[in-house]
């Protein structure tokens, strides 16, 4: 009867810790998501992303309904699918310490917007790298426009020096409109810069009626110069208005033409 009992205690030991452990590794291993948290970095409160839209489609991935376990969520899928924001230039998602799917995408800051020649538009950030219109957004920024040929993005992003751009018109008018951003008087002074059939750049101005030519691609920061010294040293000189074209082509002199009476 005492061996019995010995081992209906012993059987009843290893039950419980059996037990517990079982309950013990099922709470360190089973839990369901507590939560997810997005942050969207960028400068204006308003951009491409929709901040909304992203949570959504993670909470979607994620499946909180079904997958009551932790270890299920599919965290390379969320990923994954931050990858292919096309405004985005850098995202991550992990699980959290405190069981939350924590976020991360920074979003694109682009400085010029230039039309092709079929009325198609991109933008492109300091860097060159080119990213699609939206709908729901539309920056203010330096506008290229034109007869240049290139191809337009649509839900993806691309660079100026991959190999479907390296050889297009987009290279040479990001070079020029960058040389307008860089330079402290074009970059208040031109509203547009306007690519010819000619391959010539020719830029509008605040307040100057006269044409403004630019030139090739050439020597850009070197005509820039010289067109702020020209108009500053013409600033409210009434003969500026006689002019019907200012050509800045030439590095070394500023070429204007008077308006035929």
């Amino acid at each position: 009867m005492k061996k019995f009992l010995k081992i209906m205690v012993w059987i009843l030991t290893v039950g419980a810790i059996v037990t517990g452990w079982v309950f013990t590794h099922k709470g360190h291993i089973e839990h369901p998501l507590k939560g997810v948290q997005l942050t969207l970095d960028r400068e204006k409160e308003d951009g491409f992303i929709d901040y909304h839209a992203v949570y959504q489609n993670i909470m979607d991935i994620c499946d909180t309904v079904n997958n009551t376990d932790i270890t299920m969520i599919p965290v390379d899928s969320v990923r994954k699918y931050l990858q292919t924001i096309p405004w985005a230039t850098c995202t991550d998602a992990n699980l959290s310490l405190d069981e939350a799917l924590v976020a991360n995408v920074v979003e694109c800051q682009p400085v010029v917007r230039v039309y092709n020649k079929h009325g198609k538009s991109v933008y492109l950030d300091a860097d060159g790298n080119i990213y699609p219109v939206s709908s729901r957004y539309v920056p203010h920024l330096l506008v290229g426009s034109g007869f240049a040929d290139f191809p337009v993005v649509t839900g993806t992003s691309a660079c100026i020096h991959d190999g479907e751009y390296a050889n297009t018109d987009l290279p040479g008018f990001f070079s020029v409109m960058m040389s307008v951003l860089n330079n402290s008087y074009s970059r208040c002074c031109v509203k547009q810069v306007f690519y010819t059939k000619d391959k010539i750049y020719e830029l509008t101005m605040n307040n100057v009626s006269p044409k403004v030519i630019l030139g090739d691609g050439e020597d850009t920061d070197l005509k820039l110069r010289n067109l702020q010294c020209f108009f500053e040293q013409m600033q409210g000189n009434p003969d500026l208005e006689n002019y019907s074209k200012v050509d800045f082509n030439y590095v070394n002199q500023v070429v204007c033409t008077k308006k035929i009476k």
